[in-house]
């Protein structure tokens, strides 16, 4: 009897390699950046280097408990950092009121005693002015402890607020550009093919001189040995540099046989892993100071056969406006038949 040879194996095993075959990523033909940036060749593979917002995807794991205080403070929203700020100094006052208690409020001349809630109250408002210097003289100690208690807490109170007005300062001092970014990337017409555009806007009243843009992509290749590496390519820009931004800019980067994605779908920027990250750099007018900004666009976040809606304006004497919400609105362009 003849033996029947079995085939699923071999069948099996040539689809699964049709299968990695098509999931090649493709090759780019251009050079990719000859400097290192800091993020390494292996790191977020399958993953962002960077957030929408800016932030870098990393975590760095501090030497310390207190190593990051002030960059948490600085940083933080502002109704938190208020928050904590009325928090610290009422804990404080709670705290010094219950040491008076302990001593005995009837050492404090100009006292009325009463219940608990009253003499706690008294202790509490006392406390409260020792420790911003107020001293309204309505209440004074009476003794050697209590006193000595009312002199360390009356200098912690002006280390506290030296502390408070530095933060404050550094809050305020802090550069910062105000710049809106589109939420997505647009791939839309441009002159006689396609381009790959985003739009950014000044949301301060501050003018921003001689402003820079420099555009980078994060794309998977792999190497000849078979592994994956995360290459950085510069995206060349149809402007890179104006003297005065105080209108929306497009940033175009166009897709012909100079760009490292010319003639890429989709799903070839998709399974690459793709990331567009986009650093800002001008001069604030009103500081004279630098400031910078960045924004991240991965391939997900990439519209094809789109274009921008008008954000500019005019109003009613004829100066024109931005609508800086409206500086990511896009529309799609009808694709002709064929």
């Amino acid at each position: 009897m003849r033996k029947q040879l079995n085939l699923y194996p071999l069948f099996m095993a040539q689809k699964e390699n049709s299968k990695n075959l098509s999931k090649l990523l493709r090759k780019i033909k251009s050079k990719p950046l000859d400097r290192e940036l800091g993020f390494g060749k292996n790191a977020a593979l399958d993953g962002r280097l960077m957030n929408s917002d800016g932030s870098f995807n990393v975590f760095r794991e501090p030497l310390g408990r207190w190593d990051n205080t002030y960059y948490h403070l600085v940083t933080m929203p502002w109704p938190h950092f208020l928050i904590l700020i009325f928090s610290f100094f009422l804990l404080l006052n709670i705290f010094f009121s219950c040491i008076y208690m302990l001593i005995g409020v009837e050492n404090f001349n100009g006292v009325t005693l009463g219940d608990f809630g009253h003499n706690f109250m008294q202790a509490f408002f006392f406390s409260s002015q020792t420790l911003t210097t107020v001293g309204y003289g309505h209440i004074s100690p009476n003794g050697v402890v209590i006193s000595i208690l009312a002199s360390f807490e009356s200098f912690l109170g002006l280390l506290a607020f030296a502390l408070m007005t530095g933060l404050l300062y550094g809050r305020f001092s802090r550069p910062s550009a105000k710049i809106v970014f589109s939420e997505n990337l647009l791939i839309a017409p441009y002159k006689n093919g396609k381009g790959l555009m985003f739009r950014m806007g000044n949301a301060s009243r501050s003018e921003l001189i001689e402003t820079e843009v420099q555009v980078l992509m994060a794309f998977n290749q792999r190497e000849e040995d078979g592994s994956l590496s995360r290459k950085f390519y510069p995206l060349g820009l149809e402007i890179n540099k104006i003297s005065f931004f105080s209108l929306s800019w497009t940033i175009v980067h166009a897709l012909n046989d100079q760009s490292p994605i010319f003639n890429f779908s989709a799903q070839d920027i998709l399974d690459a892993n793709a990331e567009i990250m986009v650093l800002v750099k001008g001069t604030d007018e009103t500081s004279q100071q630098v400031v910078h900004t960045r924004r991240s666009y991965s391939g997900e976040e990439i519209v094809w056969n789109a274009k921008f809606s008008p954000v500019i304006e005019r109003t009613e004497h004829g100066v024109p406006k931005v609508l800086t919400r409206r500086i990511g609105a896009h529309e799609l362009i009808p694709m002709e038949p064929g």
